[in-house]
């Protein structure tokens, strides 16, 4: 997908993603009991809108908790124009190979013991001693 920005002198057209690009892509859950599904991965090529990512995929660990890298890398072809997944752009310096997602208290963070932090946690954070708010 490209963009035109238009100036009072000239055109830019920009790539909305980019060879090389760490991303990663979290599919959309459809229905209440569907778990997370997220693959972290590098662009490897990208064309109206169809993207080719490589890296790996994490899931829902329903039976310990937390979450589970499968092993396997895989290259995905993803349509991120198709509204089943949201695309978020990462740190270039993220270390695909030693990220982990752990249950840190109330959060649950994607880390790969360098720079690179996120908070993947959905909605407000549980803190048991606060009083529940009035609705």
């Amino acid at each position: 997908m490209l963009w035109a920005i238009e100036t009072q002198h000239h055109t830019e057209t920009l790539m909305i993603l980019e060879i090389g690009m760490k991303v990663l892509v979290a599919h959309r859950r459809l229905f209440e009991h569907d778990q997370a599904r997220l693959f972290f991965g590098t662009v490897e090529g990208y064309d109206a809108g169809i993207a080719r990512i490589t890296g790996y995929t994490w899931l829902r660990d329903g039976f310990r908790g937390g979450f589970r890298r499968k092993d396997d890398l895989r290259t995905k072809i993803v349509a991120i124009a198709s509204g089943s997944v949201i695309v978020y752009q990462l740190e270039a310096s993220l270390d695909l190979e030693a990220l982990e997602i752990k249950v840190e208290g109330d959060r649950v963070v994607a880390r790969d013991g360098h720079e690179f932090l996120m908070d993947l946690s959905e909605g407000a954070p549980v803190n048991p001693g606060a009083p529940l708010a009035r609705r």
